[in-house]
């Protein structure tokens, strides 16, 4: 009997499969709905192409499995163990992962609509050219996680601490990101709109060539960031902390800048049409 054959006949049985151990089984192309497997263990487990639907793997142990090319949809990962697992090209829809441990997982190309993340280790995870519509991020740590080209919408960052991690070439569209740390993160050429990053912490940030305009940067400290060439037309900086930054060419046209702090900042080639730099400290 096929590992496939065998969990669909004990699922068929009793639903409930807490605590069971599936370690290594190959579930490729699995259809499940409504089992559960709280507490399981499910290391290395092969999850490729299955179709999920209202399943609860909360506390269960994932780790190193994969669910490449997978449709899960109302899934509950609460506090599971998923450090290294593989979500690749998959598509999740409603699903929670709350206080799960997802370090060094791969959800690269996936597609994430409506998925709850908060509170979760996801430090050196990827998402790279992601799509996340509609996602809850607030307060996870995203340590070095790898966001390159990642489509993000609608969703909510605040309190993420994202250190170290790479956003270069990303679009953020109707993003709440207040009180995030994103130091010494890559923004180069990344895409904000209606974004807001009050009261967040960027301190060498590397923004060259971002499209910022109209963003909130609100009491937001860029200590010692490069926004070389970067557009941020309309944009409200007031009370900002941008000591030492770099501002070569960039446009501030019609932006806020008023209380803001930028002495030792190198603001040649700075544009300022039209700003307000009422109490603006330069020196």
């Amino acid at each position: 009997m096929s590992n496939v054959d065998q969990i669909i006949s004990l699922v068929g049985k009793e639903p409930k499969q807490d605590g069971g151990d599936f370690s290594g089984f190959d579930l490729k192309g699995v259809s499940l709905n409504g089992a559960s497997f709280i507490f399981a263990k499910l290391t290395k487990t092969v999850m490729e192409e299955a179709e999920l639907l209202d399943l609860d793997f909360s506390q269960a142990t994932l780790d190193s499995s994969s669910f490449k090319n997978a449709k899960i949809k109302n899934v509950n990962f609460s506090s599971a163990n998923l450090e290294g697992a593989t979500f690749e090209e998959a598509t999740l829809m409603g699903c929670n992962f709350k206080n799960a441990n997802l370090t060094d997982c791969d959800f690269s190309q996936a597609k994430l609509d409506d998925c709850d993340f908060q509170g979760t280790n996801l430090g050196h995870s990827s998402f790279y050219s992601t799509e996340i519509n509609s996602c809850n991020f607030a307060f996870s740590r995203m340590l070095y996680a790898y966001l390159k080209q990642a489509i993000i919408s609608k969703c909510r960052f605040g309190g993420v601490n994202a250190r170290g991690s790479d956003l270069s070439f990303s679009k953020m569209t109707e993003v709440d990101m207040k009180g995030s740390n994103l130091k010494y993160a890559d923004l180069n050429s990344c895409t904000l709109t209606n974004v807001d990053m009050a009261n967040s912490n960027w301190v060498g940030a590397d923004l060259k060539d971002a499209q910022c305009a109209g963003v909130q940067w609100e009491e937001i400290n860029l200590e010692g960031s490069d926004l070389t060439y970067a557009n941020f037309e309309g944009a409200n900086f007031k009370n900002a902390f941008l000591l030492e930054a770099n501002l070569h060419g960039t446009n501030f046209t019609k932006a806020n800048l008023s209380d803001s702090y930028l002495v030792d900042a190198n603001i040649k080639k700075a544009i300022t049409k039209d700003a307000n730099l009422e109490n603006t400290i330069l020196a």
